[in-house]
């Protein structure tokens, strides 16, 4: 079955949310969630996550167990509508864990 969120997200940039359009490039990148982070059950949703130094929230997709991305160890997808979304998006991503894993 299908879910609403997931259909309308995976044509939204994570970064930017600029829609992504049918036939546009689209562009990302597998992470791995941070230690302790529960994400059973979630396979093949978006779940958000808050960027608190930007002040933003982004979505990420769980990949099915059966997928590409998760068989490269990859826990989440961030779906992006540029190369330069995906680099500030991993940028600020890199900025928080830095950030809170030294804490």
């Amino acid at each position: 079955m299908s879910n609403p969120q997931s259909d309308s997200l995976i044509h939204i940039c994570a970064w930017c949310t600029q829609e992504i359009h049918e036939g546009d490039d689209v562009f990302g990148f597998g992470a791995k969630a941070s230690h302790g982070v529960d994400l059973s059950g979630k396979e093949g949703e978006f779940v958000s996550l808050k960027l608190a130094l930007r002040d933003k929230v982004v979505f990420a997709l769980v990949p099915p167990d059966a997928s590409a991305p998760k068989a490269d160890g990859y826990d989440m997808v961030f779906i992006t509508c540029s190369e330069d979304c995906a680099q500030s998006l991993k940028e600020a991503l890199e900025l928080e864990r830095d950030v809170f894993e030294n804490d």
